[in-house]
């Protein structure tokens, strides 16, 4: 059925999982209610998850490294009347289940929180099916159907649990959940599979790109690699390139799940076509991507992106990390593409900084592989970048500082820098 790390897990032994937890006080004292998980045993989770589906109720999906005391709050915000804390043993009451009025039964996550306080999204069991029909309907129209999906995110996110473990079952793959974070061990079990469907977060792809790169058996490519959570930078798409045979990026939403799927990417900025279960309002400048689904929700991404006229989709950077120099406004992303193409680049945010006199200015974090001073960046940007747009802040980090989630909060950067 699955396997985590080296361990089988067949559908006799889930089975008797799933049954056992029904057992259990929490689901022997309601008939319907909400459920919350914060655990990282990813047996227990999609066992629950499974159960509670099941039963036609609802769950909140939290990190399994969330503390206890906000997880309780956590849960107590989203009206679960019951958390299951690490262990299926370790389950607290929450509150007495209230009435939730209308809302059907339905998946629960609170958003990353990237450009503000994280909110309560739910999204019903009916459209995540439709997600995975249509999730499942691009793959096995690519080819990729049978690949074997090794998942090295969690699964506590509809990233991993949906799009990665949820969608193998539907389509008869056994997914592998790799929850060993050693690199090499990461590593060494996408090796092993002969077709190996790798889904990760461009932070975690960085970090095993220099084990790829050192790896003995350099001519066996892999076979496909999907990343989600971020967008893929300039740099890290066109290495992944060399060692992948088809890279794929993943876009879309808490609100919406997987919205569109750049199968075979382009360009890093590739976010391919939208999947069938959902549409997306764009046009060929750059606009507000605003998804619409079956059910009549009408969703405001929050991204700046174009459609090109073969229907696929391109991002061009986050609403809110528009900076406004003097009236004149400068896409983040860029002014990255082109500090991304100096050599020894590894790694750049830029957001927007502030001047007590002038307003915004343009603030570029870098991860630089070798010696890069300040005045090599801006005799590089000044050569293809009007003034306005090249950074007058530049600050070189060993690391960019990210959400635990791995995505990178310009917010937060705006904030203190190391906030994330």
């Amino acid at each position: 059925m699955f396997i985590v790390n080296d361990r089988l897990i067949t559908q006799e032994a889930f089975s008797a999982r799933v049954e056992q937890y029904s057992q259990l006080e929490p689901f022997l004292a309601v008939e319907s209610a909400r459920y919350a998980i914060c655990a990282s045993d990813a047996e227990m989770v999609i066992a629950l998850v499974e159960l509670i589906r099941a039963r036609n109720d609802s769950v909140l999906l939290l990190y399994g490294d969330t503390p206890l005391e906000s997880a309780l709050e956590r849960a107590a915000e989203a009206g679960c009347c019951w958390l299951f804390y690490g262990t299926v043993q370790d389950a607290y009451r929450v509150h007495i289940p209230e009435d939730t009025g209308d809302a059907p039964p339905s998946l629960y996550q609170f958003s990353s929180g990237t450009t503000g306080r994280p909110k309560l999204i739910g999204r019903s069991w009916i459209e995540v099916i439709e997600e995975l029909n249509a999730y499942n309907q691009v793959l096995l129209a690519r080819g990729l159907g049978e690949a074997e999906p090794v998942i090295l995110t969690s699964i506590t996110h509809s990233y991993g649990l949906i799009t990665g473990v949820l969608s193998a079952l539907q389509r008869g793959a056994v997914p592998l959940i790799c929850q060993n974070t050693n690199p090499k061990y990461m590593l060494q079990r996408i090796m092993r599979s002969e077709r190996p469907l790798v889904y990760a977060v461009p932070a975690l792809l960085q970090t095993l790109l220099p084990w790829l790169q050192a790896r003995k058996q350099k001519e066996k490519r892999l076979y496909a690699v999907i990343s989600s959570g971020a967008q893929l930078s300039m740099n890290l798409c066109q290495m992944l390139r060399e060692h992948t045979d088809c890279l794929i990026q993943q876009y879309g939403c808490t609100e919406a799940g997987c919205v569109s799927l750049a199968v075979g990417m382009v360009s890093f900025d590739d976010l391919g076509k939208p999947l069938s279960h959902i549409q997306v309002q764009a046009a060929s400048y750059p606009t507000e991507m605003i998804f619409s689904t079956k059910h009549g929700k009408l969703i405001p991404s929050g991204d700046l992106g174009t459609e090109a006229p073969d229907g696929r989709l391109r991002f061009i950077g986050r609403l809110d990390d528009l900076i406004n120099v003097s009236g004149l406004k400068v896409h983040p992303l860029e002014v990255e593409q082109m500090i991304a193409r100096m050599e020894g680049i590894q790694e750049v945010v830029v957001y927007r900084g502030a001047h007590p006199v002038s307003g915004d200015t343009v603030h570029a974090m870098i991860v630089a592989a070798g010696l890069i001073t300040r005045e090599q960046v801006l005799a590089w940007c000044q050569k293809s970048l009007p003034a306005y747009k090249v950074p007058s802040e530049i600050e070189f980090v060993h690391e960019i500082p990210r959400l635990p989630s791995g995505k990178i909060s310009r917010k937060l950067l705006i904030q203190g820098g190391t906030g994330c």
